[in-house]
């Protein structure tokens, strides 16, 4: 047996799936490559409630762990309330 499936039931005893947005991005559930669960203080065997928290894939591993994962399945979003760049404008140096 996976020694992290028990933070995976605990995690999910509670919680609509069907609901689910990334904390990390956003997305919702049918719009990301898979759900990993994260251990805040890094320790997997740590499974209180507080520590537990469920990541899209990307968010989990390129964001928490440093592990580019390119190409993605989809774009990120992009980012909420934030107007696009404005093109430079052509001024003295």
């Amino acid at each position: 047996m996976d020694d992290r499936q028990p933070g995976r039931d605990l995690y999910w005893r509670d919680r609509d799936g069907s609901a689910y947005r990334c904390p990390g991005c956003g997305r919702p559930r049918d719009a990301v490559d898979g759900i990993e669960l994260h251990h805040r203080d890094r320790r997997r065997n740590n499974n209180d409630p507080d520590n537990l928290i469920g990541l899209c894939r990307d968010c989990h591993q390129d964001g928490e762990h440093g592990n580019r994962r390119l190409p993605s399945r989809l774009e990120a979003p992009a980012p909420r309330d934030v107007d696009a760049p404005k093109p430079a404008t052509g001024g003295p140096s």
